[in-house]
């Protein structure tokens, strides 16, 4: 590995990828999970829609009400809410300055709460009444 003058990071930070902020990349580390985890949940979740398409409202509430389809269904929005939150933070970390900053990333994770709190409610709801 070349040196670079502009590099701030110690020897030890290279082999752990810390920046100089000696944070790391945890947060490029969960957009790679979480995108590893949506490759099936898409699958399961496609495959989970088609079969909802041949049903009526009741047929629909009846798949959701079991527990296999319905957590399915939560992981997938879950994995994506979680990786969508990740990669909007990182637009705003990288292109938004000074205190709009903080009130961007505050209402990143508010938007990305939300939005969570409404799925996994309008789930639950479906599948238990």
């Amino acid at each position: 590995m070349a040196e670079h003058p502009s590099d701030l990071r110690t020897p030890l930070g290279r082999v752990r990828f810390l920046g100089a902020a000696r944070t790391g990349t945890t947060d490029a580390w969960f957009v790679h999970v979480t995108s590893i985890a949506l490759i099936p949940l898409t699958v399961g979740f496609v495959w989970l829609i088609l079969d909802l398409l041949r049903k009526d409202y009741n047929g629909v509430r009846a798949e959701l009400a079991r527990p296999i389809p319905a957590i399915l269904l939560l992981a997938f929005v879950l994995a994506g809410i979680v990786h969508m939150e990740l990669g909007m933070r990182s637009i705003i970390v990288d292109y938004i300055n000074g205190q709009s900053r903080a009130w961007a990333l505050a209402a990143n994770t508010l938007f990305a709460a939300l939005l969570a709190l409404a799925c996994v409610y309008a789930t639950l709801r479906i599948a238990f009444t």
